[in-house]
């Protein structure tokens, strides 16, 4: 096969698709905000950690809504993958373990969930970031990579207090 057209079967194999983008978006926002929720609930955290949670959940209900504006406005099929129903799936076990941790323990558990998936969200946006070639979409996900940024930042600098 000529150059030119090895890269663009790599190229064309490396890509995602769109909606699986936001698919994965969303299912991202809707991992984080479970666990904000979640964090809500308990009556025992030091009110720096009930705030971060707050704005973990404010944030992404946001981006939740403009990440499923995203995919109307651009007609693109979101539903989940394989990949996404298996997040899913992670998410849920990992939704029941911090449940299940007694309250001096919950606290750092829950900083140490929100520092891990989102370590594990901004590596992903990355690869969609790289497989993207659609500048909306490419906007979204800098503009979703900064608020996972911001909250993984926020909770680590709580954590290690």
């Amino acid at each position: 096969m000529p150059p030119d057209q090895t890269t663009t079967a790599a190229a064309s194999e490396s890509a995602i698709a769109p909606g699986e983008t936001l698919a994965q978006l969303i299912a991202l926002d809707q991992q984080a905000i479970a666990m904000a929720e979640q964090a809500r609930q308990h009556e025992q955290l030091d009110p720096a950690v009930a705030e971060l949670a707050e704005q973990i959940s404010m944030h992404h209900r946001r981006n939740l809504t403009q990440t499923r504006a995203l995919g109307d406005a651009e007609a693109l099929d979101v539903t989940d993958t394989p990949a996404v129903r298996n997040q899913r799936s992670e998410e849920e076990k990992r939704l029941k373990a911090l449940a299940e941790l007694d309250a001096d323990a919950y606290q750092r558990g829950y900083l140490d969930a929100v520092v891990e998936t989102h370590e594990q969200a901004l590596a992903l946006i990355d690869k969609h970031l790289q497989g993207s070639d659609r500048d909306v979409i490419r906007a979204h996900l800098e503009r979703t990579r900064g608020n996972y940024e911001d909250h993984m930042k926020a909770a680590m600098a709580l954590r290690d207090n």
